[in-house]
């Protein structure tokens, strides 16, 4: 009898701490608020001229290589050898450049991104936690991940409202 009492104790003991550890739930729809921050759209429009800047050159440079090709194929039989060889030689070269400034061209275009979008993030992060820590959440899921979810758990206002987003 003492070993049935002590073991009804010992399990209301549990379920009690359990119940006092109740953790507050929210979710949000993270990619909607993020797209509506001034500072997303500054990046945006930023990115997209960085973007347009290399490809323009690679455009230019592939003008002048095509250029250079169809002047080549023009003149081919009139050509001695050694013009023949430093004509074909500079097309390779080209070539050649075109491929290395399209490589850095992404290397620098994902540095760029990160450079305009890390400082967005950030501000996004720190409204979220300072939502979380002012109304108690323990937990804020994006909307996209979750398969069900009650209105009265969005925290998506809130945050627009802590980044000043109507």
């Amino acid at each position: 009898m003492k070993k049935i009492t002590l073991l009804t104790l010992i399990l209301v003991v549990c379920f009690s701490g359990m119940n006092a550890q109740k953790f507050k739930y929210g979710h949000i729809d993270g990619q909607a608020v993020y797209k509506m921050m001034p500072e997303t759209q500054k990046a945006d429009t930023l990115y997209a001229h960085f973007v347009k800047q290399l490809e323009d050159h690679i455009k230019s440079l592939q003008d002048e290589y095509n250029a250079k090709v169809k002047d080549y194929k023009a003149n081919e039989a009139t050509l001695s050898d050694i013009l023949k060889k430093a004509q074909v030689d500079e097309i390779n070269s080209l070539g050649e450049r075109i491929q290395k400034f399209k490589v850095s061209a992404q290397t620098e275009a994902g540095k760029k991104q990160k450079e305009l979008y890390e400082p967005v993030r950030k501000k996004f992060d720190a409204a979220l936690k300072a939502v979380a820590k002012k109304h108690g959440y323990k937990f804020i899921i994006d909307k996209n991940a979750l398969l069900y979810s009650s209105d009265a758990d969005d925290v998506t206002k809130l945050v627009k409202t802590q980044l000043g987003i109507k």
